[in-house]
């Protein structure tokens, strides 16, 4: 048994380069205060053009910066307890801008450090979208960005599995369309694996639609080769293994609300079993995330979760049961603040069982 307390203190998170930022509904919160949903232009909301590009810029305005231009930066800091060691770190460090050059063209770049994963501070996204889906349905996005694979929605501090298993990091372009609450994109990128030498590309279609108190969005997507999601990639690499033949995925997600409550589903698959260096491993890899919230008030929501993944070795846990609490201590047109606790109990197929507590103190700006 494994117990682990992490504290965070986040803040300062990307605001969207041509829109004000979407209020956070009591019964919506992202999966944690700082989270990709909230970054700048995070790869669900710029890919599938669901922020208008004529939105007003509240905060450039408040700050008297050049028109179209906005900002964002985020601090991460953690302390973990774990097997009787404690441990603090500069977690995150996060820049990023964009500036809206007209109604149909706009500019977005993060620059990201993450202590273990990126040394020094590195460029983790830069692409410009073509569009205006107010007037006309299809956009154009081109650069380094978020695949449109997975949706991700979680009230959770720590990352469900199936964004370990679907998330990647691409260069490329998507071409989308917008209308009515449908939104359709084709993205084609360059593969990771097998030396960067393959084309991938993704198809995802989505629908949602919402009322005074309730609201449904659902969305699926394929993708030709699911070992470029950089869960998979780094596991692979890891073990120095060669992907060998593409390998399609599957993703289908579901989130609702009525009033305070909110269901949160989602699902992804490998479409066949691996292979690595030349040989049959059986395994498909896929998991399962299912995440039910409920608003005690606008400040205070509670959520629950329960996750199975199977072919997944030791890599991720086969089983996952979760609580979590979050709390909005401090909010105003510039800054937020709010604090989430979290409790996991994972089962690993082939190792020990394990517990983790995290506790998080986020600052948005």
């Amino acid at each position: 048994m494994r117990l682990e307390i992490e504290m965070l203190l986040a803040g300062m998170v990307a605001a969207a380069v041509f829109a004000e930022e979407p209020p956070v509904e009591k019964n919506a919160l992202p999966r944690n205060a700082t989270g990709r949903q909230l970054e700048l232009h995070g790869h669900e909301h710029a890919v599938a053009g669901e922020v208008p590009l004529d939105a007003p810029l509240e905060k450039s305005d408040l700050l008297n910066l050049p028109e179209g231009l906005e900002y964002g930066v985020l601090f991460e800091w953690e302390v973990g307890h774990s097997d009787g060691s404690t441990e603090e770190t500069m977690a995150t460090v996060e820049l990023g801008a964009g500036w809206q050059a007209t109604d149909w063209l706009h500019g977005d770049v993060v620059f990201l450090y993450e202590e273990g994963d990126t040394d020094p501070m590195e460029l983790d996204q830069l692409y410009v979208t073509l569009g205006n889906t107010k007037q006309f349905p299809f956009y154009l996005q081109a650069g380094k960005f978020y695949a449109p694979f997975g949706h991700f929605d979680s009230f959770f501090i720590s990352d469900p599995i199936v964004l370990e298993l679907a998330e990647g990091l691409e260069e490329g372009a998507a071409l989308g369309f917008e209308m009515g609450g449908f939104d359709a994109v084709l993205t084609v990128f360059d593969g990771d694996v097998n030396g960067g030498s393959s084309r991938n590309g993704i198809l995802g279609v989505s629908f949602g639609a919402e009322n005074e108190d309730s609201s449904v969005a659902v969305g699926a997507s394929v993708i030709k080769n699911i070992l470029d999601a950089d869960g998979l990639t780094g596991v692979l690499e890891e073990a120095e293994y060669d992907s060998g033949d593409e390998v399609a995925g599957f993703n289908a997600w579901l989130t609702a609300s009525k009033g305070p409550v909110t269901l949160m589903a989602e699902v992804v698959q490998a479409l066949d079993r691996l292979e690595v260096d030349g040989e049959d491993t059986g395994l498909k890899p896929g998991s399962l995330n299912l995440e039910l919230g409920y608003a005690l008030s606008d400040t205070l929501d509670v959520g629950a979760k329960y996750e199975h993944s199977r072919d997944v070795e030791d890599w991720f846990a086969g089983q996952r049961f979760g609580l979590v609490g979050r709390c909005t201590v401090f909010e105003n047109d510039l800054v937020s603040a709010g604090v989430a606790l979290e409790v996991l109990h994972e089962k690993f197929d082939g190792g020990d069982d394990a517990d983790r507590i995290t506790l998080q103190f986020a600052v948005e700006f």
